[in-house]
């Protein structure tokens, strides 16, 4: 059975751009001693971060100066954030609280801007718009 008469409706391609706000993205790189990077995340993930990964890292200090120092472990975590740069604000203050809150809470962060991403998708992951 045939349908006759109905016309096709035409799908039109607007860039992703023109529909949607594009927010710049950065990657917040935050290195805390070894066992510290579960609250580090948890404040990512309340800023709206939709992707955090965590690196072991180890300090560069020799034996010697560590044992002068009274520094027993030198392992680090390292956490990788991808955060919209609205964001970027709100994380500081919620590290600065952390890093204050105790003696044991130390680090070190900073930001890199993104400056392109392949693919649609992947921006809206990242973004967490997806």
């Amino acid at each position: 059975m045939a349908i006759f008469g109905k016309k096709k409706t035409e799908i039109k391609n607007e860039p992703f751009e023109s529909r949607n706000d594009i927010k710049k993205l950065s990657i917040f790189i935050t290195i805390v001693p070894q066992n510290l990077a579960n609250p580090i995340i948890k404040i990512f993930q309340s800023v709206g971060s939709s992707a955090q990964f965590v690196q072991r890292g180890e300090g560069t200090a020799t034996k010697q100066l560590r044992d002068i120092l009274g520094i027993e472990n030198n392992g680090k975590d390292i956490v990788i954030s991808i955060v919209t740069k609205d964001s970027i604000p709100e994380a500081k203050i919620e590290l600065e609280a952390f890093f204050a809150a105790s003696k044991k809470n130390k680090g070190i962060a900073f930001t890199i801007p993104m400056t392109s991403v392949a693919g649609v998708k992947v921006y809206q992951f990242l973004s967490n718009t997806l």
